[in-house]
């Protein structure tokens, strides 16, 4: 069982980011702002604070460093799936488009510093963090039911509940492959960083999501693939070092 005092923290955090979401929700809704980067406009605050609490607490390092030794060859091979998720969503976007280069600089921009940043330290991050406490598998579902949870708000939008369904389900597979992978061993740095690139694909893409219907699947199954890999890694790393410590 989980500690009232853990599940409370871990609930408070929860609920910052979705009161915050919704805020930038309402701002939306009543300024209609034309450009992407301005559609995340109040998000910012909590970008900021959750800057300064790393700042102030001097806890930038503990999250985004490496916390397992590999060399440079092993963690690219390590790491190539994201890659190559990325570079599949590329090709069946066919590209990317936007008004101009600046235009486009400024979402990725958005999307790395603003919403990549505030999702992955909130779940990755704190709430991964928290969990971790109790055990690693808890840490991983919970945060990862917690971040697909967070995307029923796209129903507020307008959004179907076919593809606000949809959305749920690819983001728990996507929360369990970050959150596997910083339990592996591996910097938030890298999980922002992704994050920003998919979110990046998605809004620049100049192909109607039901388009690609049958490449989403086909993704979702490879990122399940994947999770599958780095959970399986995880268990017998535990036990080994289980067996070492007894």
């Amino acid at each position: 069982m989980i500690k009232s005092k853990l599940l409370w923290k871990v609930i408070g955090l929860e609920i910052l980011v979705i009161f915050w979401f919704v805020v930038n929700g309402a701002y939306v809704s009543v300024t209609h702002p034309t450009t992407h980067y301005l559609q995340f406009l109040g998000v910012v605050p909590l970008a900021i604070g959750i800057a300064f609490y790393l700042t102030k607490t001097k806890k930038w390092p503990h999250f985004f460093s490496f916390q397992q030794n590999m060399s440079l060859r092993t963690r690219i091979l390590f790491l190539s799936p994201l890659l190559l998720y990325l570079i599949i969503i590329l090709i069946g976007n066919k590209g990317v488009y936007g008004s101009s280069i600046a235009d486009l600089v400024l979402i990725l921009l958005t999307q790395t510093l603003v919403i990549a940043f505030v999702e992955e330290m909130i779940f990755r991050g704190f709430i991964l963090n928290l969990l971790l406490s109790k055990s690693y598998k808890v840490a991983v579902l919970l945060s990862s039911f917690l971040f697909a949870f967070t995307h029923s708000l796209n129903m507020l939008s307008g959004q179907s509940v076919a593809n606000t369904i949809f959305q749920i389900l690819f983001a728990f597979v996507i929360g369990l492959v970050l959150a596997l992978l910083i339990v592996n061993g591996q910097s938030i740095g890298v999980t922002i960083v992704f994050h920003a690139l998919n979110n990046f694909l998605q809004f620049t893409s100049p192909v109607d999501a039901n388009d690609s219907f049958l490449v989403n699947y086909a993704l979702l199954l490879f990122l399940s693939g994947y999770a599958f890999y780095l959970w399986n890694r995880k268990s017998t790393l535990s036990v080994s070092q289980y067996q070492i410590s007894s």
